[in-house]
């Protein structure tokens, strides 16, 4: 069961964050379809964690984007998020955009960030590797390409808490990639690849085989500038693999993070 509470900033703004689950901190940064109370990968990780996970801004309310013009001031609010929240040296895991926006808020602020799990994380452009352009297709059938064919979990897919929600469903798909957009847009990398070697923190990086945005070469680039990145292929997945394939991606994780945890 999700509970959310309102934090407002020094400067007047405020963000909504969501908390489940008892134990060890664990923050979740959500990826295109935001976050909602019927959140499966958020519930299983629940089990085993404390888990925070704030809402990005623009996902709720438009006007949010105004006071933050890129990915710098993006990684700065998440900074002010953590700071209110009391949060340091946390375990932060984030799913495609939020996993760019967690790699850019280790990279921006090591100390902040203890381990780091990038799963399906955009923000890189290799020119001898191109990507489809997410954008072109239209925002209805968004879906289409995140997921696998024949993987799609209708309850999942829909932004909406209401899967009988329509104009709810619509809303929030195009304020969702409206948002993500904003920061990645024409081109993802706004420069991401050079601050990747800035991180201190544990890292693993896992994506679908089948991902059509973070492909095998976007994996590599990830853990090649990120010193002692562990990465991770899941197969029979593609964009939203940690729905598609909630075992085998929490397993992962589970054994990389207690791995480390005896290590230390």
């Amino acid at each position: 069961m999700l509970t959310s509470e309102t934090i407002r900033h020094p400067d007047g703004r405020t963000s909504k964050v969501f908390r489940a689950g008892h134990g060890p901190a664990l923050v979740w940064l959500h990826g295109p379809h935001g976050i909602r109370g019927h959140d499966s990968v958020i519930a299983e990780l629940a089990k085993r964690n404390s888990v925070i996970a704030p809402l990005a801004p623009g996902f709720a309310d438009h006007t949010e984007l105004d006071e933050i013009r890129d990915v710098h001031e993006l990684a700065l609010h998440y900074d002010d998020v953590l700071d209110a929240l009391g949060l340091d040296g946390v375990t932060l895991v984030g799913h495609s955009f939020g996993a760019m926006v967690a790699a850019e808020v280790a990279a921006h602020f090591p100390r902040r960030v203890a381990r780091l799990v990038l799963i399906s994380p955009i923000g890189l452009w290799l020119d001898a590797h191109p990507l489809p352009d997410m954008f072109a297709v239209p925002y209805m059938n968004i879906d289409s390409v995140l997921w696998k064919s024949g993987k799609r979990i209708p309850e999942m897919a829909d932004p909406a808490d209401e899967p009988n929600a329509p104009v709810e469903r619509q809303v929030a798909i195009a304020q969702a990639l409206t948002t993500v957009a904003k920061f990645v847009w024409p081109l993802p990398d706004r420069g991401l690849s050079r601050r990747l070697p800035r991180i201190k923190a544990r890292t693993l990086v896992i994506a679908g085989a089948e991902d059509r945005f973070v492909t095998a070469p976007y994996v590599e680039a990830f853990g090649r500038h990120i010193a002692g990145a562990r990465t991770a292929i899941v197969p029979d997945a593609a964009h939203m693999v940690p729905y598609e394939q909630p075992a085998a991606v929490l397993r992962i994780v589970d054994e990389w993070v207690n791995a480390k945890e005896k290590a230390a």
